[in-house]
């Protein structure tokens, strides 16, 4: 799913660099520094082009996202559930218990690799937009191309992408608050260290639903770090249902009580705002 973009320049660009042109149509400089490998060809006018080269009032520029690499196609038995898709981004609903992308012990039973499968493309490249733990349910992205990685990637780093999750915690919290705290990766071990130094963290949260034992509750994170969620809850006493990794119990629930029902962000190239929800998951509900 390569991306071309065509661009005719105008009087205003007229005696820029192309450089100069790409930074004014909003790529970062990371996306530029690119350009000068070979993840791009670009051409004006038809002819091959370096990113010092100067434009003129209507000559046509156009860059081709270049992707040699193949990968094994094979047939799927289910199909993801789609919730949107463009040119761009495919934004799809993660049942629990299937990886976001492929690794070590999931070479071919992920989301990215069902979607790879699912579009018989053998040069579909699987890039996630953040992620969701294997055993966590709910809204994912995925871009379609680099351009549109790197823009995604940028939305998510400034707040502009955003998330919100609903989870199950035990016991009973404030209506509403907001958890500051850190959790440190240590080696060898799948938790994550709550107030042991590492990266800051901020969690967002209000009470929905309060039941006998346990609440459901609606979590937006200010930062994003791995386990934020996971961690933090059970890191003040309310860890999460059915999350054996952070001491949760599984009497109602075998998995991590947490489900992504929400996501806002901008198309990566039209700047149109997308808001996509879906329904809490099934195995979540209660009376």
């Amino acid at each position: 799913m390569n991306k071309v973009l065509r661009y005719q320049i105008t009087d205003k660009q007229n005696g820029l660099t192309i450089k100069a042109v790409l930074s004014s149509l909003g790529f970062s400089r990371h996306e530029i520094s690119r350009f000068k490998f070979s993840a791009y060809q670009m051409y004006l006018n038809q002819k091959p082009v370096m990113v010092n080269q100067v434009v003129h009032t209507d000559d046509l520029l156009v860059i081709e996202e270049l992707n040699v690499e193949k990968f094994e196609l094979h047939s799927i038995s289910v199909e993801p559930e789609i919730l949107y898709e463009d040119e761009d981004v495919v934004v799809v609903n993660k049942p629990s218990g299937m990886p976001s992308h492929p690794s070590h012990h999931h070479l071919e039973d992920d989301m990215g690799t069902l979607l790879r499968n699912y579009y018989q493309d053998e040069h579909f490249v699987i890039r996630p937009i953040g992620r969701l733990d294997k055993d966590v349910s709910g809204i994912m992205i995925y871009a379609k191309n680099q351009l549109a990685a790197a823009r995604l990637t940028a939305q998510r780093k400034d707040g502009i992408l955003q998330k919100e999750y609903y989870a199950i915690v035990e016991g009973q919290l404030d209506s509403h608050g907001i958890l500051s705290f850190s959790l440190k990766k240590e080696t060898g071990k799948m938790a994550q260290a709550f107030n042991q130094g590492g990266r800051d963290c901020v969690t967002e949260y209000e009470v929905i639903k309060r039941y006998s034992t346990e609440c459901l509750i609606k979590v937006c994170l200010k930062t994003g770090r791995t386990h934020q969620i996971r961690a933090g809850f059970a890191g003040i006493g309310h860890p999460l249902l059915g999350d054996t990794l952070y001491g949760g119990n599984t009497d109602r629930i075998n998995r991590p009580a947490l489900h992504c029902a929400r996501i806002k962000f901008l198309q990566p190239f039209s700047k149109e705002k997308l808001e996509l929800e879906i329904a809490l998951a099934e195995d979540m509900k209660r009376k």
